[in-house]
């Protein structure tokens, strides 16, 4: 077994998993490849929501090919830090967007009313929303800036970044206001349904992706038991 967990090089581990069930890996492969062609998405678009959700995997070994296929796509340096600055805002959505359900809970409490009572996933989340912004005093207006300037039109378009890269990372993040909010810029940004329905799939083979090639430390370890 090496030395390290997280390797430079993890071919010989993937070929070992191959090896252990060609069947299931080829048919992940298939699935993978036809993600990653051109189709209402470019195969770059592709690349560059799969670079931002590899950030929200936290997984170096993707983010390090999808860097790569990136610039093999024709991504610039720019367009790969737009699209990593949304997987960023992306990430803090979910908790931004959460912190209703805690702010519904302590006006529950405030009320004197059990906790057991009440809506939990509201709809419209505004006022609790409002709370804490207001309760987060001075840091509020920084994390709008940030907002506001992830999302300007840049090397990337608003397009781009809201409804289609910043879609798929609500996905990943499991934020339901995420991916409503998202769907809403989507449509009224002219985002095709086909379009979504890609970027969706992209945010599938990234989640799974991190537990593909993460598989490299179990293949290890079942090596290292045959000695």
């Amino acid at each position: 077994m090496s030395d390290t967990i997280m390797k430079a090089q993890i071919g010989g581990d993937i070929a070992h998993l191959r090896k252990l069930n060609p069947d299931l890996y080829d048919s992940w492969m298939a699935y993978h490849d036809s993600v990653f062609t051109d189709g209402a998405l470019s195969a770059k678009e592709k690349q560059l929501i799969a670079v931002a959700v590899a950030h929200i995997t936290a997984c170096p070994y993707c983010i390090r090919s999808r860097v790569r296929a990136s610039k093999k796509e024709g991504a610039s340096d720019q367009e790969i830090v737009e699209s990593i600055y949304v997987g960023l805002r992306l990430n803090m959505g979910a908790p931004f967007a959460f912190s209703s359900l805690a702010f519904e809970a302590w006006d529950t409490l405030e009320s004197g009313i059990p906790l057991t009572e009440g809506h939990f996933f509201k709809k419209d989340i505004a006022k609790e929303i409002a709370s804490f912004r207001e309760c987060s005093g001075d840091i509020s207006p920084h994390f709008m800036e940030l907002h506001k300037k992830i999302f300007a039109d840049g090397a990337l378009s608003k397009k781009m970044k809201r409804g289609i890269i910043g879609f798929a990372c609500a996905h990943a993040t499991k934020c339901p206001y995420c991916i409503r909010g998202t769907v809403k810029d989507a449509h009224t940004d002219g985002v095709t349904a086909e379009q979504m329905a890609e970027a969706i799939n992209v945010a599938m083979v990234m989640t799974a992706g991190s537990c593909y090639a993460h598989t490299s430390i179990a293949m290890d370890t079942l090596k290292s038991l045959e000695k």
